[in-house]
This record gives structure tokens, sequence and C-alpha cells, in this order.
């Protein structure tokens, strides 16, 4: 990517008006983290960014990573937001299912997942070959040859080793230049102290919910968690049972804020769940979802009782897969 565009497009923005940093709906750390360091970057060169999302922060991990290092991210209700205000998504792409299309002029994307980016955009940085937006982010520090700051590059190597699960999967060269820059920058200690805690001891029961409901087909496995389970629990569950040496797909469910959403896990190099759930959902008119080969989620549009949500899952989605 050529940031001299970026520079370009920093000069259409009035420095007198609000820029917001917009992360996806029911962000991640690595939306947050890379949308801090986004702020950071523009206040540097003039701006007076603000950091929102839509939806909810549900998980101890992401509380932990905005209240231990300082973010100011708000939800979009608390900025009055205006027509006027120019709006930069990251890790993230308006017209997408998971981005709220809020009051004010979306002018930037940047995101590592495979997006369709709108004409109307006036810049966009879009990279499927790395494994978060925080690496991109660290490309944007290099290129104005601005120091990482220590909150800074905390957040982004929290938000590339969730991205990556652990550097396990969807990683290339950039990621692990990237994780080296951001090694010798940040508090390694609250690194591993947000990474570490990712449930709370309430939180547990979830785990006897799943395993109660569970049904296993050859080496995948199916389960639904208890109504108001966060979206965000149904990953840490999933690469749960990903742990177990004969499961190699998990897909869940669970119903929470009036929603049903899905998540699936992979470690088969046959099963790209971001394209099962896109066909299961999206194609299908039912619901929409996304993601990466190996991890993926999405929301069911309709309900359904506790009961029958097990059977409709297992119908859902089996079809799709290649089991061994």
């Amino acid at each position: 990517m050529d940031l001299k565009k970026f520079d370009q497009f920093l000069e259409l923005l009035d420095a007198e008006q609000r820029v917001i940093i917009q992360a996806h709906d029911f962000p991640d750390h690595d939306a947050i983290a890379s949308a801090f360091a986004m702020a950071y970057i523009l206040t540097q060169k003039g701006f007076r960014p603000f950091l929102s999302y839509q939806g909810f922060i549900d998980r101890v991990s992401l509380h932990n990573l905005i209240g231990w290092l300082d973010i100011p991210i708000v939800n979009s209700h608390q900025l009055d937001l205006k027509p006027s205000d120019k709006i930069i998504v990251v890790d993230g792409c308006i017209g997408e299912e998971n981005i709220t299309d809020l009051p004010g002029l979306e002018v930037a994307v940047i995101d590592h997942h495979e997006v369709k980016v709108p004409s109307y955009v006036w810049y966009s940085d879009v990279r499927p070959n790395y494994g978060s937006t925080a690496t991109i982010m660290v490309d944007y520090f290099n290129y104005y040859n601005i120091k990482i700051p220590k909150k800074i590059a905390t957040a982004l190597l929290v938000g590339l080793t969730f991205n990556t699960d652990s550097f396990t999967k969807s990683i290339g060269e950039m990621d692990i230049k990237a994780l080296f820059q951001l090694q010798r920058r940040a508090d390694m200690v609250t690194v591993n102290g947000i990474c570490r805690n990712q449930i709370e001891y309430k939180e547990l029961r979830y785990f006897d919910s799943m395993l109660a409901t569970m049904k296993r087909d050859k080496n995948s496995a199916f389960a639904i968690a208890p109504e108001g389970c966060p979206e965000n629990m149904l990953g840490v569950l999933g690469d749960f049972l990903l742990t177990v040496d004969e499961i190699d797909v998990v897909v869940l469910s669970a119903r929470s804020y009036q929603r049903t959403f899905v998540s699936l896990r992979s470690e088969c190099q046959e099963n790209d769940v971001a394209e099962v759930v896109r066909q299961a959902l999206n194609d299908r008119g039912i619901g929409y979802g996304g993601g990466r080969a190996h991890k993926a989620g999405g929301v069911i549009n309709q309900r359904f009782r506790m009961a029958d949500e097990l059977a409709y899952l297992y119908e859902l989605i089996r079809p799709r897969l290649t089991l061994g």
C-alpha cells in the first residue's frame, strides 16, 4: 500500500471538524487497539479524533484492555454525531452487516478482511494478507517515523495476539515483523495479563451448558450456550473445544440481546468456515456472517426455542462441512 495516498487523504480533511474513528459493532481487541492507534496518529497530524463503536463490550479482557490502557472509546450515542462529522472505519467496512451506518460521512476504510469498499469513500487500505488491522497500524507509525507509545504498542500487540490465535493462525511475514517491533515497546506484563484473563468466574457456567448440549459428529462438535451468553464468549468456548484432540470443527450458537449469534472455529484446512457461514446465512437470506477461514461468526435473524435450536443449527451448518 502506498501510504502517500493517506497523506493526500489527510489534506482533504478539515482539522477544525471532528473525525470519528469507528470500530466495528461489538468490537474485539484488534478493532479497539487499531482505533486507538489511528486516533494517536491523527492527533500527531493536528486532528481531533474520537473513538466510537456500536453495540456492547461484554468481555472481561476487552474491559481490561480499555481500562488498563486508558483507551477513550465510547458508544456512538455519547458523541452526539452530526452529518458534518467525518468517519474513518477501522477493522471493518461501511456496507458490511457488522458496521452500523452512523450519522456523518464515512471517508475512509482501513481493514484486513475481504471487503468491498463503497465508491464514495475517499480513502481505503484493505490488506487481506495481514493477520490483523493492528499490523497495518504499525506500518502507519513506521511510515511517519512516529515512535509507538508504550500503551499503544501494548494494545496493538494484544490485538495482534488475539486475532492470530496467539500466532498460530492467519499470520504472515508482516505480522511477524510487527510482533518483534511491538514486543520491544509493549508492557509485556499487561499484554500477558489481558490475554490470559479471558473469562470471569461467573462465566464458568457457560462451559457446563455447552457440554450438556453438545452433539458430536465425527471430528465436529455442535453446541448451544445459554441465552445471555455474550457473543465474544462463544469464541472462547469454541477455542476450548478445539483443544480436544478428536475435534477439528466447532459450531456454537447462543441468543443474546434478542439476537441469535453463531460462532464457528476450524483446524481443518478442508473447511473454510467463513464461506460456510456466508452460504448458510447470507446466501439463504436468514442472517449475515463472515470472518476468516479458521474462525467466523454470524447472526441469525429468526429466533428459535432452545429445544429446537441445536437441531436447527446442525441442519443449517452440517451439510456445508467436510468432516473426517
